[in-house]
């Protein structure tokens, strides 16, 4: 499902508005993570992409969730390439 994102900018003092149909809105990336404890692989959802390209970005900690063992963990460096390989695609 696409939305249309309405960007609002300057031009000649004036605000003009303008929409991109390539953006997603509330677009859901799923990517998988080892878990620390049980040592078995997690499905993660609930990121967007835009803002685990922020997270890679600006080398913000990504956590991911293990339901097994109702804990959190940084996903790795090698997780970390990974996902930013994917989100290039």
């Amino acid at each position: 499902m696409t939305a249309r994102i309405i960007h609002l900018s300057r031009w000649n003092g004036r605000s003009v508005a303008s929409t991109d149909p390539n953006i997603r809105l509330f677009d859901s990336f799923s990517f998988m993570s080892m878990c620390p404890n049980c040592k078995d692989v997690r499905s993660q959802r609930g990121f967007g992409s835009r803002t685990l390209a922020r997270f890679l970005k600006r080398n913000l900690p990504i956590e991911a969730y293990c339901v097994v063992c109702d804990d959190f963990w940084p996903i790795s460096a090698p997780e970390r390439d990974a996902l930013a390989l994917e989100l290039a695609e």
